[in-house]
C-alpha cells in the first residue's frame, strides 16, 4: 500500500510519499513546495493570498500523490505552527477542506512532538535514549527518550523562519543579530525547556529541513555532492559555518547548496548550538525521519491493529 503524507508548515509545505509493507514502511518519494506561509501573516491572521497560496500548494501535492499511486483514502495532511498560532485557523481549516476535500488535522505542539519522534524511531540512525529537536519554520520540538520510549515533549516558538523574521534586518543575519538571537535563544530554552534532561549516555540528535540543511552544507565543503546520514555535528563547526556564512564568506556556496534556506540556515543552526549547549553536549547528530514518518508509521499501526 502507498500512502502520502503533506505536512503544512511555516516555510515549506511538503509530501513525503511510502510504501507500506506490513509494519514497515519505505520512503520512496518526496516533493516540496516553498509557500513561505509566514510572509502571509499579519496581525496573527494569515491573509487571503496566503490562504489561497496554500489551498493552491496542498492541491499540487494532493495531485503528486495521486501520480505515484495513492488512492484517494490514502492522502493525508496535517498543519503545525504557522496555522496552529493564526489568529483565523478555523476559517483557514473551512476554506481547506471545501477546497481540497481533505480532513486537515491541526497538530497540537505535543502531538507535534510524538510525530517527530515515531518518525525518528523508524530511522536506522536513532539511539534507543536522548533527546530529539526536530526545527521547522515557526516552532522546534524537543523529545526526551529513554529505552525508545517518549518521556517529555516540549514546543518552542523558535522556528529557524521565526528566528529569522526577529532578529534579521536584512538578507542574512548580521554578526550583532546573532549574538542578540544566541542570548535571546539561551535564555528561552533553559527557562521553558528546563525539564528536557539528557538521560545518561544518551545523544543529541536533530531532524527537519535546516538540520539537513547544515549537513549538506558541510558535506559540500567537503567536495562531497550526497549527504549520508547519520552526521555528526560539533559545536565547532556549526559555530564557525554561522561565522562563515555571516562574513559573507561561505554566502555563494551557501546559496548554490541549500538556496531555499540560504537566510534561515544561520538562526537555524543558532536554536541547535544553544540546545546542545543547554544539555551539556559538544555536538548533535543529524539523523532522517520526521513528523510525516511518525504520522505514517502511527496510520499503519492504526490499521493493522482493526484488523
Amino acid at each position: 500500500m502507498r500512502l502520502s503524507v503533506i505536512d503544512i508548515g511555516s516555510n515549506t509545505i511538503k509530501t513525503t510519499i511510502f510504501e507500506a509493507n506490513g509494519e514497515n514502511i519505505k520512503e520512496i518519494a518526496s516533493k516540496t513546495v516553498h509557500a513561505k506561509l509566514s510572509s502571509h501573516i499579519k496581525d496573527k491572521k494569515l491573509s487571503e493570498k496566503g490562504i489561497s497560496v496554500l489551498i493552491h500548494s496542498v492541491n499540487t501535492l494532493k495531485r503528486t500523490s495521486r501520480r505515484f499511486g495513492c488512492k484517494k483514502q490514502n492522502v493525508f495532511a496535517f498543519a503545525t505552527a504557522c496555522i496552529r498560532g493564526a489568529a483565523n485557523r478555523d476559517r483557514i481549516l473551512f476554506l481547506l477542506k471545501r477546497s481540497t476535500k481533505m480532513d486537515v488535522r491541526l497538530l497540537s505542539g505535543e502531538e507535534e512532538a510524538e510525530l517527530c519522534f515515531l518518525g525518528a524511531l523508524i530511522s536506522e540512525s536513532c539511539p534507543k535514549s536522548g533527546v530529539l529537536a526536530d526545527l521547522g519554520g515557526g516552532s522546534c520540538e524537543f523529545i526526551a527518550f529513554e529505552d525508545s520510549a517518549s518521556q517529555k515533549k516540549v514546543s518552542l516558538n523558535i522556528g529557524a523562519l521565526a528566528m529569522y523574521k526577529k532578529f534579521a534586518s536584512r538578507k542574512y543575519i548580521s554578526s550583532d543579530e546573532f549574538a542578540n538571537l544566541s542570548e535571546y535563544l539561551k535564555n528561552e530554552i533553559s527557562s521553558k525547556a528546563s525539564e528536557i534532561t539528557l538521560p545518561s549516555g544518551g545523544d543529541f540528535i536533530v531532524t527537519g529541513g535546516t538540520a539537513r540543511a547544515a549537513a549538506s552544507l558541510l558535506e559540500a565543503l567537503l567536495g562531497n555532492d550526497t549527504l549520508s546520514l547519520p552526521k555528526r555535528i560539533t559545536l565547532c563547526e556549526a559555530t564557525s559555518l554561522c561565522e562563515r556564512i555571516i562574513s559573507g564568506e561561505l554566502r555563494e556556496i551557501t546559496e548554490n547548496t541549500v538556496k531555499e534556506r540560504a537566510e534561515t540556515l544561520v538562526p537555524g543552526l543558532c536554536v541547535f548550538i544553544k540546545a546542545a549547549e543547554a544539555l551539556g553536549k559538544d555536538s548533535f547528530t543529524v539523523v532522517s525521519g520526521g513528523a510525516r514518518g511518525g504520522f505514517a508509521s502511527k496510520i499503519i499501526s492504526e490499521r493493522n491493529n482493526r484488523k
